[in-house]
Formats: structure tokens, sequence, C-alpha cells
């Protein structure tokens, strides 16, 4: 999910309105002081690509209509500047959508941080999917920073065998699910019970999506090595 070139590196996400699917579209990253954006594509071994997303409905972002391209720039491209406001925009962009995500009412883009594949150990934090749907704001008020959570491999999920519900540590309060960008990469490690789970952030304020967010830590046995072929380039 992560390779050497790309130490640095975002997945661009859009979220299928219809079926509410996260798909990986593409990768921005920053590397010598260029920022950088290909897409990701059907022969590669990520949760989604950009010729699926187009069959789902979604429509290139106009200037980075060629597919084929590793797009560079040296500012940060503006379809993804323009997601931040304006003191955000002049004070390291990049980092800022790390920290976001980048979200916005208008569309289903977000960025999230992508999972090493060649450590050993595999740490991400995320956000808990579907917490609208389960039981997330019953348990709210007895949820705190620092609360470790039980993860849970959904066996019989007919949609996603990667899928991983999300529970409380006495399992009394189903709260979501690990985003299925992440799921793949880390349910070995779940059903080892090779893993760490807690809250690091509690916003009770904010929209379901953003309410809790989750710091995940696990030690795989023997890592994975992507490869990626190189693509010629176009400077914005």
């Amino acid at each position: 999910m992560v390779d050497d070139k790309y130490q640095n590196e975002l997945l661009v996400v859009w979220k299928d309105p219809v079926t509410r699917n996260r798909i990986v579209i593409g990768r921005l990253w920053k590397q010598d002081d260029l920022y950088h954006f290909e897409y990701v594509r059907d022969d590669e071994d990520e949760r989604g690509s950009i010729e699926y997303a187009i069959k789902m409905g979604y429509k290139p972002i106009k200037i980075f209509e060629d597919l084929d391209q590793e797009y560079t720039s040296e500012e940060l491209f503006a379809p993804f500047l323009n997601r931040l406001n304006g003191k955000d925009r002049s004070n390291n962009p990049f980092e800022v959508l790390k920290r976001t995500g980048g979200r916005l009412t208008t569309d289903t883009l977000e960025f999230m941080e992508p999972i090493d594949e060649e450590k050993l150990c595999r740490t991400v934090s995320f956000n808990i999917a579907g917490w609208r749907h389960y039981d997330g704001d019953e348990a709210l008020e007895e949820l705190e920073s620092g609360q470790e959570l039980h993860l849970e491999i959904e066996a019989d999920n007919i949609y996603d065998m990667h899928a991983i519900e999300i529970w409380t540590k006495d399992k009394k309060y189903k709260l979501g699910y690990v985003p299925a960008v992440y799921s793949r990469y880390i349910d070995k490690l779940v059903e080892d019970n090779k893993y760490t789970a807690q809250i690091s952030q509690i916003d009770r304020k904010a929209d379901p999506y953003n309410i809790v967010k989750v710091d995940f830590t696990g030690k795989m046995v023997k890592p994975k090595v992507a490869k990626k072929d190189l693509r010629s380039q176009i400077t914005i």
C-alpha cells in the first residue's frame, strides 16, 4: 500500500454516494519539494481503482483527465488546495490534508493515510465507518479517550470478506466498522488477536463519521513488499 518511492503519501478516496463504499482512486505525495498525483489502476493491489470508480459513477477532476499520467506541481494541486480554508492553504497544506482528511459537504472525496506493508509493525488511525447505523450514539456517554476496543472479523459478510467490526471491549455495543480501505491490510492481525485498538479522539459535536477516531497497532510475522510500474509525468 506504500511504496519506497512514496514515504509522504495520502490515498485519495471517493465514497460512492449510492452504496457508501469507499474506493481508492489515486495517490497524492510530496517528494523533493514537488507534489505528485497519480491514479490507482485496475492492475494494482489496492482497495479499488479509478476504472472501478468511473464504472460506479465517479467523474475525474478536469485537470487529471489523463488516467495514465503522473502529475507533478511545485504547489499543491488547486482542486486539493481549494478544499482548505485560507489560512491552511499557506501553512503546510499537505499536513492539513493529512490531519483533516480534506472532506467537504459538496463532494465525497477524502484523503487517508496508507498502511506501510513493508513494515512489521502496522499502525493506522481511522474514523469509524457506519457509526450512525449501529450503537454508537447509545454508547457515546460511556466512551472516552484511551479506551480499548474489540475488533472482530465479520465472517458472514457476503459483500466484503475482509470486513472488521468495531465493538466496545465488553462487546456491549457495536460501534461500526474499520473503513474498508484499511480492513484488508489488518484482518490477519485481528484474526490472530495480534493488535491493540483504542480511542484516540472523541468529538461529540462532529458529524457521525468524525465523532470517534481509533488508533490501531499490530505486528505482522512477515511484511508484504509491493511493486509499482513507472509512469510518464505531466508537470502542472
